[in-house]
């Protein structure tokens, strides 16, 4: 009787697990392949100092909402087209929108420096798998804030491109960037503008080259 080769069912389990991800990876990268907004999401977010700044629940209800919304009422600002090499793309920030107002938005609130950095790949991947993406198909586009620290003076959010049917992470990549501009909303928004230009310069071809395969 002919001997099984053992790495026969890790090279399937690869297949099944790694090289269709990959495929679907590389359609972020695919121009011709439609990419929907999906905007912030604040479900494990943090807000680090500043407390009194922030205000009120409804004041911070308000702050979630007014960030999602400057991405449509600012396009040409924010340019999510331009910052993943689409002509255009799909939006349905109601996906978040909707989410964030179920959240508990005081115990967003943090005075500690290690909270800038609290989330791993997988907690982000649990976000995701719990959202309910509307019936929207395809590849969707969201921004998982995992802080906005007036103490480290930085916010931190993961990059995160989603199978919207499976509820999957692609591949989502933590980044940075210092906040700019007056008054709450602007501030912040600043540093939502900074890291949507990295990715526009630089950091979408650093993840083409990481992730694309043809």
């Amino acid at each position: 009787m002919k001997q099984r080769n053992p790495f026969s069912f890790l090279f399937v389990f690869l297949l099944a697990t790694g090289t269709l991800c990959a495929q679907d990876r590389s359609d972020v990268f695919r121009p011709e392949v439609k990419i929907t907004w999906l905007g912030f999401d604040f479900s494990q977010a943090k807000f680090i100092g500043d407390r009194e700044k922030l205000g009120s629940e409804s004041d911070i209800r308000h702050l979630l909402e007014a960030w999602n919304d400057l991405v449509l009422t600012e396009k040409d600002k924010y340019d999510i087209p331009g910052m993943i090499g689409r002509d255009a793309v799909e939006t349905a920030t109601d996906v978040t929108k909707d989410h964030n107002q179920e959240l508990d938005v005081l115990a967003l609130y943090s005075n500690a420096e290690k909270d800038y950095l609290h989330l791993s790949r997988e907690q982000v991947g649990g976000i995701v798998s719990k959202y309910d993406y509307k019936k929207n198909p395809g590849i969707g586009l969201m921004f998982n804030i995992e802080s906005f620290s007036k103490l480290n003076g930085e916010a931190s959010m993961w990059v995160t491109f989603i199978d919207m049917k499976s509820r999957q992470i692609l591949f989502t990549e933590r980044m940075t960037a210092a906040p700019k501009g007056f008054g709450v909303r602007n501030y912040w928004a600043g540093a939502l503008y900074a890291v949507m230009e990295k990715i526009k310069k630089k950091e979408f071809e650093m993840w083409r080259k990481k992730y694309f395969r043809a």
